[in-house]
């Protein structure tokens, strides 16, 4: 198991899934949009510069774009002690129709795919990518992973969860030492129904989606969002778009704080000492350091938390698990 608190210098990674681009899946996009290669490779670089020394990615960001980018930025650096995390499983069929493949054969060479693209001897991190809530841990071998890391091709394994309730599985069939969970100041449901869990101590908590897909933007406080075509946004359906930014004006009281809400979104996870690392993406320097000026500030006073509480009190009824 990799202590995260040992070797990150910093708890705000960097998430690169809108490396990806588009990344168009059954003609609908499931990235964010075009992305400019040189300005996200300044990014890396402003990142390390800033301290960050988490990078998080995955082979089916742009089928395996978002790896070769952040390949080609850590390789133009001299930086050391860094964790790249990058998960695996997402597969097409020969007539371009996705799947999944967690099997041991695919396991070994999206390994050796993702070193090639990443341009690394071993990789910290290897997760299952989104594997459905109901997987068979009883039945998954994980001997196969055991065997990479004592080969020195990966460090440590777990699972990216599709949800919370995945997650929680994950924990209770003790697979693995690292999990990424969505959670958020919208979506606080990793709170208790993962990391109230004892086998929580066990495990390193990567958070993604910190920011809620980019609701918690201080623009969406006074404006509809109009999301371009090319970005997964577009095609959110309107319940959930609509209960989104209901919910982030509900927030508004976090825009008078430092940096103002998307800054105040990321105290809100750096103050749960459950989170190991928290992954916004970041597409320029610009954002890099606003988003490090989070850290800076530290976590957020316990009555703001509260706050945040009442505010949203919990997440819609149907994106939970029906009795």
């Amino acid at each position: 198991m990799i202590n995260f608190k040992q070797r990150l210098r910093s708890r705000i990674g960097f998430g690169t899934w809108q490396f990806g681009g588009p990344n168009r899946v059954n003609g609908k996009p499931t990235g964010w949009g075009a992305v400019d290669e040189s300005e996200a490779i300044r990014a890396v670089h402003a990142a390390l510069e800033e301290g960050i020394t988490f990078f998080d990615t995955a082979d089916s960001y742009g089928q395996g774009q978002s790896e070769t980018i952040l390949g080609k930025a850590l390789s133009q650096t001299s930086a050391a002690d860094l964790i790249v995390c990058t998960k695996f499983g997402n597969v097409f069929d020969a007539h371009g129709v996705p799947g999944q493949d967690f099997g041991p054969a695919h396991l070994q060479k999206a390994v050796e795919d993702s070193l090639r693209r990443l341009q690394r001897d071993s990789l910290d991190v290897l997760l299952l990518h989104s594997p459905p809530d109901a997987f068979d841990w009883a039945s998954y071998d994980p001997s196969p992973f055991e065997t990479l890391r004592q080969a020195g091709k990966i460090k440590a394994y777990g699972v990216s969860s599709k949800s919370v309730y995945g997650a929680k599985r994950v924990l209770e069939a003790s697979f693995g030492s690292v999990v990424e969970v969505l959670y958020n100041a919208l979506d606080r449901r990793a709170e208790e129904v993962l990391w109230a869990l004892p086998q929580a101590a066990n495990y390193e908590s990567i958070v993604r989606v910190p920011l809620a897909s980019g609701f918690l933007n201080p623009a969406y406080l006074t404006e509809d969002p109009v999301f371009p075509d090319d970005q997964y946004r577009h095609y959110l359906p309107d319940r959930d778009r609509d209960w989104l930014l209901s919910s982030v004006r509900n927030l508004a009281f976090l825009n008078e704080l430092p940096g103002g809400i998307a800054t105040a979104a990321l105290r809100f996870c750096l103050s749960n000492p459950a989170v190991s690392v928290v992954i916004p993406g970041m597409r320029n320097a610009g954002q890099v350091k606003a988003n490090m000026n989070a850290e800076r500030l530290g976590a957020l006073q316990s009555e703001v938390l509260e706050q945040i509480r009442m505010a949203v009190p919990d997440v819609p009824d149907h994106w939970k698990p029906k009795p």
